[in-house]
């Protein structure tokens, strides 16, 4: 088998995607990551894959590792990498640069959906990226982080988001992208309660399983905790749930830093009481 392919293009930020630091907001990125997975798709599988009124390929899980801070009026380059692909999934690794510099990655296993349920890729599908991936790419971590999700009701934030219309996307499921945010919000929702001692928090990494993506009206539960502490970061374990189900969960990385040199910074004894007292258990 040859060497995986590549496919590259060029992605410009919006002043909309901006956040209050002034740079480009952490789920905005992602959805620069997807656009290039769909632009790649539709390059490899036609004009018209960017939708579907049969099968649907959708993320089973999505890895993004936020490596630099990107900015307004500067495009970035995406380079993804198809890696690997069985009857089931297939995988892929997307690489943005600004200005030369890489400032993040995300590896994403993309499955098939049919009437809400999985279904094996469609065999021309398949055949097409089994030719272009390389062999035997290294496994994704273990998400352990679900085995939490059975004490999901004793989760010590919860807060209520009423879906909305932009949350569909052109095939009227729920969208990735506002699953993503929906998973930022449970995070934002607990970091809005800690005092931060007048430092700031980055995001350095999110991992995300999807359940389904199927749509719905009534308020969805963000639920969310901490599982792990470390010297300079923690790690905020959340969930979607709609109609009483997990529709998405996550583990997000988030490091402390010293807002004036941007450099990570130890964790203030009253920060670590007040993470401490979120804490959810470990795995």
């Amino acid at each position: 088998m040859s060497a995986p392919s590549h496919f590259e293009c060029h992605l410009t930020p919006r002043y909309t995607d901006l956040d209050t630091w002034r740079h480009v907001n952490n789920s905005r990125i992602y959805q620069l990551h997807q656009e290039a997975r769909i632009l790649a798709q539709i390059d490899l599988l036609g004009k018209d894959a960017w939708f579907s009124d049969t099968v649907r390929l959708r993320p089973l899980r999505s890895i993004t590792q936020y490596r630099q801070v990107s900015w307004y009026a500067s495009d970035l380059t995406a380079r993804l990498t198809y890696l690997g692909c069985d009857q089931h999934s297939y995988r892929v690794r997307n690489e943005l640069y600004q200005n030369g510099e890489l400032v993040g990655t995300q590896d994403c296993l993309i499955g098939g959906y049919e009437n809400g349920h999985r279904v094996e890729l469609p065999q021309a599908t398949h055949e097409l990226i089994q030719q272009l991936s390389g062999e035997n790419p290294e496994s994704l971590p273990e998400a352990r982080y679900l085995s939490l999700l059975d004490r999901v009701e004793g989760f010590p934030v919860h807060q209520q988001l009423t879906p909305r219309y932009a949350d569909l996307d052109a095939d009227s499921q729920r969208s990735e992208a506002a699953l993503a945010r929906y998973i930022e919000q449970a995070r934002f929702g607990g970091i809005r309660q800690l005092d931060l001692q007048g430092l700031g928090i980055l995001i350095a990494s999110a991992d995300i399983s999807f359940a389904h993506f199927q749509p719905g009206w009534p308020p969805v539960d963000l639920a969310s905790g901490i599982s792990h502490i470390g010297n300079t970061s923690f790690v905020f374990t959340a969930c979607v749930r709609a109609k009483g189900e997990v529709q998405a969960a996550a583990n997000s990385v988030m490091v402390v830093i010293d807002q004036q040199s941007g450099r990570p910074a130890p964790i203030p004894a009253q920060l670590r009481e007040s993470l401490q007292a979120w804490h959810i258990g470990g795995v």
